[in-house]
């Protein structure tokens, strides 16, 4: 998951680190609050930055009840500004069981979700 969220999103080694005081307004942000019960890990797992765009990946726990059912965990990505004081991005990509697709839903759309091309 995480090769794949880092070629999707254009991270690399030469890409610059993101601003980790931006984790602050992000971490306080409703849509971190509607996925904390369900992080695996306060520290972001990836975090870049690309155009004045800074991105944190977390890893979350499964849903209930998909425990069984994945190949690879869900992952959150968040994208922030320095001007935004809330995240322009934030949606949690959930790998499906057959490689081939993750659900993509969208923190910032009331969690509307749909179906994308996924290759790990």
């Amino acid at each position: 998951m995480h090769q794949h969220i880092a070629s999707q999103y254009g991270s690399g080694d030469d890409l610059p680190c993101a601003d980790f005081s931006l984790l602050v307004p992000l971490k306080r942000s409703r849509n971190y609050g509607a996925i904390r019960p369900r992080v695996a890990d306060l520290k972001p797992i990836d975090a870049w930055q690309e155009e004045s765009f800074h991105f944190f990946v977390f890893q979350l726990r499964p849903g209930e009840g998909v425990e069984g059912c994945m190949t690879e965990p869900p992952v959150a990505v968040f994208v922030m500004h320095p001007e935004s004081p809330v995240p322009v991005s934030a949606v949690v990509v959930t790998p499906g069981v057959d490689g081939e697709h993750a659900e993509v839903t969208d923190l910032r759309n009331d969690g509307h979700a749909y179906t994308a091309p996924y290759s790990p």
